[in-house]
């Protein structure tokens, strides 16, 4: 029984994540990281090693709920964060797990602080220009306040 729980659960989140339904960024936390040398900048850098919670969500359509950061807030690219500016990963405890890039489809201005999208999702093993989420051919579905 201890074998098939842990394959059910994956079977089901694939199942889910196939459907374009909710992801959460707890889901987004399995990844760890390991040093590589990265021969663009001359230096070992920390890459993402994605684990099986998460790896089903690859290249699958998702909804997520996030803060929008100051960045970017008019065009076809937005990032958004597990938590508000003030907690984001690079003001506070938080892990680049916690932010995602977002390429719109249609340029757009947003003005809430939480926004929910949907887009296709893509782990970022590799390219240590962006973030290790991406979330693309993305549409807000709703805009919080």
């Amino acid at each position: 029984m201890k074998k098939f729980f842990p394959v059910f659960a994956l079977f089901m989140l694939a199942s889910v994540a196939s459907f374009g339904q909710e992801l959460t960024w707890k889901i987004l936390a399995d990844v760890s990281w390991e040093r590589k040398y990265n021969k663009e900048y001359d230096e070992h850098i920390n890459y993402p090693k994605f684990g099986n919670i998460v790896k089903p969500f690859d290249k699958k359509e998702v909804i997520i709920k996030g803060y929008l950061l100051p960045v970017e807030v008019e065009g076809d690219y937005i990032v958004i964060s597990a938590f508000p500016y003030q907690s984001c990963f690079y003001c506070g405890g938080a892990g680049v797990e916690s932010v995602m890039e977002v390429y719109l489809k249609k340029k757009k201005t947003v003005k809430a602080m939480q926004i929910r999208v949907k887009g296709k999702l893509e782990l970022n093993a590799t390219d240590v220009n962006h973030l290790v989420y991406l979330l693309k051919d993305a549409e807000i579905v709703e805009e919080i306040n």
